[in-house]
């Protein structure tokens, strides 16, 4: 019996992911909360750090964007 080759039954997708944002803002609700009920920067700043690792390069900075967003009109 012969094994068929595996083969990607998608298209691997190379821009922007249109569901990044959605998720980073998800993210930046998350982190915002957090810091208002417990007040500990170091926590957040320690989480900002590892998303890069998820969502990309300079995550963080644009996480923090979203979360001054949020403050400024949703709070």
């Amino acid at each position: 019996m012969i094994k068929k080759q595996w083969k990607q039954h998608y298209h691997k997708h190379s821009g922007t992911l249109p569901e990044r944002r959605t998720l980073e803002m998800a993210v930046a609700r998350e982190l915002l909360t957090t810091y208002e009920i417990t007040k500990n920067r170091e926590l957040i700043e320690k989480h900002l750090g590892l998303l890069d690792k998820l969502y990309g390069a300079n995550a963080h900075l644009r996480i923090r964007e979203y979360m001054k967003e949020i403050k400024r009109n949703e709070r």
